[in-house]
């Protein structure tokens, strides 16, 4: 049995796969639910390698009688990266289970596997047979597969575009979750090659080439997801809409006396409890220190405060940061230590809120200050 090098780099992928299997399980225990999911797909993408690096060794009548189970596979990879994704961002969505119905076409695709398996014997035009058989494999899979990344990319503009209401800070897993997207998209693109090249039109690349690069980019996304599940085990998490969730929308939903006294704890816990320098704050740990919903804080912060959750809060961090310079504290320690200590949680953070605010760098804002004190 021979094995060439590109053959022996897929076989070390899958090597990787199995150990980041493994590895997963010994995460602190944050985001059980989504990495329960990540294995999943570990797991069938070392399967899809490991065909196409020793499916060779196998005897042609054997894959084509058995090779289809594998493919039902292909039906699972969708649904499971949406899911993925669901765990990962919202809270309250750990275990999140997408309807049945989403897996009814790999259950049916395997009710074909079995009477193709039963049927295999009354085949007479195998060529005929195989290539419609290939054709619409390529096609359903690739739909599938293309529906789900769309729904998956919706659900992540949601969070962006969500995350400064509910967030006072910025997060990677945002660039995360988008190169692994882009990964997928990119392997849709080389999997419609692949359909056109067998298919329709012979083109300049070689099948055998498309599906190797196809192969090497799901290997880029496996370093990809494993890489940051070990190293960032905590993801900060968003409230998943509600389709009765209108109370944002209604005008009038609190009265005079309850907005004054919320505004008025929102007041005290950042002016004197501090509470902005607590780097993990987010919308749902204020509601709970000031015994009101989520939903209720959400509305004074837009239409009181007129701010989002993520510039309220960084205000009062900037305001705290500048107070400290004043004090020529910058003297004693390191910007970034003075930062953490105001509350920001990593240094693009500070950066980015710091000049979003005061329209000046860090920098700028301490020769302006040392400036003042010297006339």
């Amino acid at each position: 049995m021979s094995i060439s090098l590109y053959e022996l780099f897929l076989v070390l992928i899958i090597g990787q796969c199995i150990f980041l299997i493994f590895a997963i399980q010994y995460i602190p225990k944050k985001n059980t639910g989504a990495n329960r999911v990540i294995q999943y797909l570990l797991a069938i993408y070392s399967l899809f390698l490991f065909e196409r690096a020793m499916g060779h060794q196998f005897e042609r009548d054997f894959l084509r009688l058995y090779g289809n189970i594998i493919n039902t596979f292909y039906l699972f990879i969708g649904p499971l990266v949406y899911t993925y994704i669901r765990r990962l961002l919202f809270y309250k969505n750990g275990n999140y289970q997408l309807a049945y119905y989403h897996y009814l076409p790999a259950l049916l695709y395997v009710g074909y596997c079995f009477f193709h398996i039963y049927y295999y014997d009354s085949i007479i035009d195998f060529k005929s047979y195989f290539t419609t058989l290939l054709f619409w494999n390529d096609v359903i899979f690739f739909i599938s597969i293309s529906a789900y990344l769309f729904k998956s990319s919706r659900l992540l503009n949601y969070y962006k575009q969500n995350e400064g209401q509910e967030l006072s800070f910025n997060q990677t897993i945002i660039k995360y979750i988008e190169i692994m997207l882009i990964g997928m998209l990119v392997y849709m693109i080389f999997w419609w090659l692949g359909i056109v090249e067998r298919f329709v039109v012979k083109l300049p690349i070689d099948i055998r080439m498309i599906w190797d690069i196809s192969c090497l980019i799901f290997g880029i996304q496996i370093y990809i997801v494993g890489f940051y599940n070990l190293k960032h085990p905590e993801i900060f998490k968003i409230r998943f809409p509600s389709k009765n969730e209108n109370i944002p929308k209604r005008k009038n939903i609190l009265d005079e006396k309850e907005i004054s006294k919320i505004q008025n704890l929102v007041d005290s816990f950042f002016e004197e409890k501090k509470g902005h320098r607590r780097p993990e704050l987010s919308l749902s740990i204020l509601a709970n220190e000031i015994n009101t919903t989520t939903n209720k804080l959400s509305w004074i912060l837009n239409n009181i405060y007129k701010k989002t959750f993520y510039e309220l809060v960084n205000e009062y961090r900037v305001e705290d940061f500048s107070k400290k310079i004043n004090q020529n504290k910058h003297k004693e320690f390191t910007l970034i230590s003075i930062a953490f200590e105001v509350g920001f949680n990593s240094k693009s953070t500070f950066y980015k809120a710091f000049k979003e605010i005061t329209n000046v760098t860090p920098s700028e804002f301490i020769r302006k200050v040392e400036n003042s004190q010297r006339q």
